[in-house]
């Protein structure tokens, strides 16, 4: 797998060939244990293992689920360790690019460092391209499982999501000097699986310019 870094809630690409070269920097000591413990075996097995667990529940008609490389590491939170092999502090999304039936689609997994150094918690999210972070995926899922029960399905366990794209940025996105997302409009669709049917959500985002989103579901 490749390892990529991601600060903030979104990718922030910079011109460097329009700067001049910068003297070397030597990277932090807590960048580098994260590092290297991102990138360690141990830690790239559990976490393709819980990709590959989501992508077997997000297409169960499909016998290949394969792990194909990290797609990028976006952290919310820095990394922080104590004595042990673990982080005590931090939280990030790690992004893995799956074959599915042959097909690339992302997996998108939360992972919560644990203050007594147990290994970190990890948690699915939505799977797909999608630009939002953890706490506004949750928001968008509750409006997403209001849109469905209004076409009677209610059973929420019956409710699987398979995928997210981006489908048009209607205005530039901005990223200010901390990271942070201050402009910017764009629309995602949402595929899921609903008591039995593909279901394809519209979803708008809209930055606030506070560093936050808005968001419509249609």
């Amino acid at each position: 797998m490749s390892f990529a870094l991601v600060m903030g809630t979104l990718c922030a690409s910079q011109a460097l060939a329009q700067q001049p070269p910068a003297a070397p920097q030597a990277i932090p000591e807590a960048l580098q244990r994260f590092q290297a413990y991102a990138t360690s075996d141990a830690y790239k097995k559990t976490v393709s293992q819980i990709a590959t667990i989501g992508d077997s529940i997000s297409a169960p008609e499909c016998k290949e689920h394969k792990p194909m490389e990290r797609a990028a590491i976006t952290i919310f939170r820095p990394a922080a360790f104590g004595e042990g092999p673990h982080p005590v502090d931090g939280l990030w999304m790690d992004r893995i690019k799956m074959s599915r039936c042959g097909t690339p689609v992302m997996q998108n997994i939360l992972v919560r460092a644990q203050a007594n150094g147990q290994p970190p918690q990890m948690q699915l999210k939505m799977p797909g391209a999608t630009s939002a972070n953890p706490p506004m995926q949750d928001k968008v899922m509750q409006d997403v499982l209001a849109s469905l029960a209004k076409g009677k399905c209610t059973d929420q366990t019956k409710i699987i999501p398979v995928d997210s794209k981006l489908d048009k940025e209607t205005k530039p996105r901005k990223i200010d000097g901390k990271g942070m997302l201050v402009e910017g409009a764009w629309k995602e669709t949402w595929v899921f699986t609903a008591c039995g049917k593909k279901a394809n959500i519209g979803v708008e985002f809209t930055a606030d310019g506070k560093g936050d989103l808005a968001h419509k579901v249609k």
